[in-house]
Parts: structure tokens; sequence; C-alpha cells
């Protein structure tokens, strides 16, 4: 059987001048499908994180288009945790966002302990080995959120923060990814946009707005997408409003973001 083996170290500078080397392995075969797996990325009791597929422009293989078909959360047994109930499946690849906020499926917060995230699609399975550690545990130099990629196709690990988390401080690596996710509805005319974004943050393409799945209209998500590559602090933040209006903004967002 002919099969590809694909191996890359993601680095990502830390803390105290100290670089971790993390591996991420893929294999992929013209007979079977595709599988991908990278981690093992720390998170807190009391975070979020978030998943995309993100495929390269152009595309160098493996371009038929991509559905994912379920998202799940397995502990380090094999047994099931959580699994995404509420989004409709099969869905596009580019109109798919998977989120976890550490739960099992009764929204109680998990133990601490090793856990996978698998996002399963149309040419196979990606993998995140997520490890949450106990309550008041320094995340130390292991944690670094950075991507692989097999064929143009990356699995991307990102903190997530959401509405709740206003006016909070957000620490990251750098090297490590950010997603802001805010609940809007453009049909309104009213959409998210950035107001300020510090130099050490760099934003990042992708979708950014999905809809949410109650009825046609009702509203959904947008999204901002950030790379955090140098050691800073700021604010970022947010404002909800008309682009044609000079009003002040609806709603305001705004967290301060460190990065060491």
């Amino acid at each position: 059987m002919r099969r590809m083996l694909v191996a890359m170290s993601v680095v990502a500078s830390l803390t105290m001048g100290l670089v971790a080397q993390q591996t991420a392995t893929a294999s992929a075969s013209f007979q079977d499908q595709l599988e991908v797996s990278v981690g093992t990325f720390l998170f807190s009791p009391g975070e979020k994180l978030a998943l995309e597929i993100v495929r390269a422009e152009p595309c160098p293989c493996l371009c038929e288009p991509i559905e994912v078909v379920g998202f799940r959360v397995l502990d380090a047994g094999g047994e099931l945790v959580y699994q995404d109930l509420l989004t409709p499946y099969p869905r596009p690849l580019s109109e798919w966002v998977g989120r976890w906020a550490l739960v099992d499926s009764a929204e109680t917060p998990v133990d601490p302990g090793d856990y996978t995230c698998e996002v399963l699609t149309s040419l196979g399975r990606f993998r995140a080995q997520v490890r949450v550690v106990a309550a008041g545990e320094a995340l130390g130099a292991g944690r670094s959120l950075a991507s692989a990629s097999v064929c143009g196709l990356s699995l991307r690990v990102y903190r997530l923060v959401e509405e709740a988390e206003e006016a909070s401080l957000v620490s990251l690596q750098r090297g490590e990814f950010l997603l802001v996710a805010l609940e809007g509805n453009p049909t309104t005319g009213f959409e998210w946009a950035p107001q300020e974004v510090p130099a050490f943050l760099r934003p990042l393409e992708g979708v950014g707005y999905l809809p949410g799945e109650g009825l046609i209209g009702a509203g959904g998500y947008f999204y901002f997408r950030f790379a955090a590559e140098e050691a800073g602090q700021g604010v970022l933040s947010f404002a909800y409003r008309r682009a044609w209006e000079e009003a002040p903004p609806a709603e305001t967002f705004s967290i301060t973001v460190q990065v060491r």
C-alpha cells in the first residue's frame, strides 16, 4: 500500500528565553483516510479552546471539498467526554469552528488530565491532544498553541475568548493563537469590528461570521483571530455598530492581552 508519512516540528518561543519543541505527526495514503495529530496543549480550568482546520491557498494537494462530520472529546482511556450535538453535520470546512469549554456533556467542568479533541472529516481525523492542569498549577513552558500542516491542511488550536470575559486579562505565550467570538446579527446592519489591536498581535485570515443554529436571521458569531508574535501588554477592543452611522457603538468589548 502506498503511504505518505509526514513529520514536522512546531517550535514556539516561550518565557525566560526557553524554547519548547512539539512534534506533530500526520499520515495519509491514497487508499486510506488522512490521520493528523498535534499536541499536547495545556489549559487551565475556566479557559476555553477553539479549533479550526485551515486550508492553504493555492492548495498543494488533497484539494477536494472537505466536510466536517463531527467533533468530540475523549478522555485518556478513550471514553467519550463531550460531543457537539448542536451543530448540524455534515458541515463545509469553511463554515466550521469547533469550541470546547473544558466541560463534559452535562456542562460540568472536566477533571484535570489528558484529553483528545477529535475532528472527524470526510478526509479523515484531525486530533489535538489537550491537558487540563489542576487549578492554580502554572502552565509553565508546555503551553504552545501552534498548528501542524499536511498538504496545506492545518489543524489550528486557539485560546478562545467570549463576551463573558469582558474586561479580563488574557495571558498568552509567544507563538500562541487567540480567537475572539462575539455574538451579533448582521441582518440588522450591525457588525463587530476591531477598534484597538496591540502591535504584538497579528490579525489572521479566516471566516468572519457564522450564523447560529436557530431560525434564519436569528444571529450568530463574529470571529477574530490573532497570533501572539511579541511580548507585550495592551488593550484589544471591538465595537458593534452600523458602518454608515457616526453614532456611538451599540456595544463594546475589550480585554487586556498579555504576551510573555
